[in-house]
């Protein structure tokens, strides 16, 4: 989907020119999902400083309540793609400047989102204390409308920093907790912001729990972890690339831990193919991290070469 043509700010806002915004932002959404970050950060900058005026322009106030509730989600955007890209204090910026927009929009599930979010920058960046604040704060926000799909993504991504500290008891609480409530949860009415968190993500998050746990607390979680991310990259479609990259990156991972090694580099290399269309800073992180491991069966040549061709494809771009 293209991103609309946007014609200079008017000196009146109407219910028009918002929805024309907020119809770029899901077309620029879908974008990253597709792509990555780095593949639409220059068309986000872009529609962010043609919308530099609207906020000044007049307007009847539930337009404008309207439009100060794009305008965060457009800098929520902003900021998801630039940690994407890894520019992580750009990112930080874009979401403070969310929070206060989504604040005077009277808007809890936009707040949570950008906690949730926010959570998500700590959680890469290794600051698990601060990524559990944040998902923290983001439950109080989903409280008020009782977003109950809200609260399961939150509580399973605080099942993630426990068990990213090998702490196996609290993370498979949170992660039953979040299943509870995402299984109880009205369907029919699920917030814009959580409407991503389908059945399919629910069990790549669950899926990379347990990877998490399999690192850190004991090998066999490989055991859960492997059919729910084999699930989860069968349900993703081509809209949702990153996501499926991810999780072929994690099936990947837990197949190195448990030693099935010639099952690891199958998928491994799938994985590699699966990202040849991504522009993502993240998305190289963490296939480095999987080059790390089959660096440890150094003796297997499959895990060598799945090793270097990780090593190859992460490498950052020659200054000659």
């Amino acid at each position: 989907m293209a991103v609309s043509d946007v014609l200079p700010v008017p000196r009146q806002i109407g219910g028009s020119d918002v929805s024309r915004l907020e119809a770029d932002i899901r077309a620029l959404r879908a974008m990253d999902y597709r792509h990555g970050g780095e593949a639409c950060i220059g068309a986000v900058r872009a529609r962010m400083r043609e919308c530099r005026g609207m906020a000044a322009a007049s307007a009847t106030e539930p337009v404008r309540q309207r439009l100060r509730v794009a305008l965060a989600d457009l800098h929520n955007l902003a900021g998801w793609v630039c940690f994407d890209a890894g520019l992580v204090s750009a990112a930080r910026a874009y979401f403070s400047h969310a929070l206060v927009l989504a604040g005077r929009g009277r808007n809890d599930g936009l707040v949570a989102n950008i906690c949730y979010r926010l959570g998500r920058v700590c959680l890469h960046e290794g600051s698990l204390a601060e990524a559990l604040d944040y998902f923290e704060l983001g439950h109080v926000d989903v409280a008020r409308p009782r977003d109950e799909v809200g609260a399961s993504l939150l509580s399973m991504n605080a099942a993630w920093v426990h068990a990213k500290q090998g702490d196996e008891a609290t993370a498979c609480a949170l992660l039953d907790r979040g299943r509870d409530r995402f299984a109880t949860a009205d369907r029919t009415s699920v917030p814009g912001w959580a409407k991503f968190f389908t059945e399919n993500d629910m069990a790549a998050l669950t899926g990379a729990v347990h990877t998490d746990l399999a690192r850190t607390a004991d090998p066999r979680h490989t055991r859960v972890a492997v059919p729910l991310l084999t699930g989860a990259i069968a349900g993703y479609s081509n809209a949702m690339a990153r996501s499926r990259a991810f999780s072929l990156i994690l099936l990947a991972t837990n197949h190195l831990i448990e030693g099935d090694l010639d099952r690891a580099v199958d998928v491994g290399f799938r994985a590699l193919v699966s990202t040849e269309d991504l522009d993502s800073a993240r998305v190289r992180d963490q296939l480095r991290s999987l080059g790390q491991h089959a660096r440890r069966h150094d003796f297997h040549a499959g895990a060598r070469e799945l090793a270097a061709r990780t090593a190859a494809v992460t490498a950052p771009p020659s200054r000659g």
